[in-house]
């Protein structure tokens, strides 16, 4: 899949997400990145990772700005 299938997939995953949970797995997301770090930008999985990073990022800011179901 490219970036913007996993992006809707990620968005519907984290569509119930509260803040903490966003910001835990974030955290995550970006560990795996720092584990993963000899991976190549284009690679499939580092894709993925970013697509998710991105929706979670979304809901936050949905979160924040109290435009979130």
């Amino acid at each position: 899949m490219n970036y913007g299938s996993w992006h809707q997939v990620f968005t519907n995953k984290v569509s119930q997400y509260d803040c903490y949970m966003c910001s835990r797995a974030i955290v995550d997301c970006h560990d795996t990145l720092n584990l993963n770090r000899h991976l190549p930008t284009d690679d499939a999985y580092y894709i993925k990772l970013w697509a998710e990073i991105d929706a979670l990022r979304e809901r936050q800011q949905k979160l924040m700005k109290g435009n979130a179901p």
